[in-house]
Order: structure tokens, then sequence, then C-alpha cells
């Protein structure tokens, strides 16, 4: 009994939509589409780009300063030159930053700091000791950090002098 009085109810429901309403909105669409002017205007060509390879003049790295060249004697004037500065080190050929301080031997007040060299050998260091292409000079080591003044040569023949330190590096 559910189910035919299932049926007339749908039947009886699907007779009652209003056509009417339907019409009117389909009237309404294309009175709106008919009346309509295009006045967007067309956009530009699109531009035609040509990628230019970069092909570096030098090839240094442009976040290091140049290495220090004692020959660099363009205007030798009233500023400072370095004239107490010993004979090149081996662990002069190195950038500073490729430098790893390992450690430390010794007791407190004559520490020797262990740097690795990119290479992979292990450098015994003391104060005074020349390490870095900017003619740096080890001035103290503690346990933690190795304090180093650099040389930098200002390429006017002039020098400044910038202090650097290294921290203790174990992690490799």
């Amino acid at each position: 009994m559910k189910y035919p009085l299932t049926l007339i109810a749908l039947v009886v429901l699907t007779g009652c939509e209003q056509k009417d309403a339907s019409q009117e909105l389909d009237r309404f669409i294309v009175q709106t589409y008919s009346a309509a002017e295009v006045t967007a205007t067309p956009l530009p060509p699109e531009p035609v780009y040509a990628a230019l390879p970069f092909n570096p003049a030098v090839d240094t790295d442009p976040f290091v300063l140049p290495a220090a060249e004692e020959e660099d004697t363009l205007a030798k004037g009233d500023c400072w030159q370095p004239s107490d500065l010993p004979s090149r080190d081996s662990l002069e050929g190195y950038e500073l930053a490729s430098l790893d301080f390992k450690g430390v031997i010794g007791l407190p007040g004559s520490y020797w700091a262990l740097v690795e060299a990119p290479d992979s050998t292990i450098h015994r260091v003391g104060i005074g000791r020349m390490m870095g292409n900017n003619r740096g000079r080890v001035d103290s080591i503690s346990q933690h950090t190795l304090s180093i003044t650099e040389h930098l040569p200002d390429g006017l023949g002039c020098w400044q002098v910038r202090n650097v330190r290294l921290a203790l590096n174990n992690n490799k």
C-alpha cells in the first residue's frame, strides 16, 4: 500500500511544476544577451623576450675579497703598509673560510690550534702563524675560538686591517 501512494504523490507533485517562471527566465536571458554590447579593448600583443647568456669577465667569487699581493703598490702615500709580515706560509694558499678550526692542544696560556685544510691535512698553528690568502696572523687561541688579524689590500696601494674569529668546528 505504501508504494502506490508514493507513486501517486510523485506524479501529482511533478505535474505542479510552474512553466511560466522558467519561460520568463529564458526570455530575460535572451533579451539581455541581445542588448549587450562588447566594450572591452583587445589586449596588446605579448612581448617577446630573448634571454642573453651571462659570461663573466673574471672567474672569481664576488663574496670573497681579492687575495693580498705585496706587488699592489699603485699609490703608496700616507696610508698603512704591512712591512713586518713574515714570508709566505703553507696555509696562506687557502681561503680563510675553507679552513676549519678543529680543536686545541696544550695547556691554558700556551694552546696550539688544530686547523684542517681543504686537502684534509691537519696543521698545528701557534700564535703569530700566517694563514688565509689575506695574510691573516693568528693573534690568540682559546678553547673555542681562533682570533686572526687579516691584512687586506684596498686596490690603491694601501692596506686595511680586519679582525676575524674562527669558531671551533667539530661537526664534520
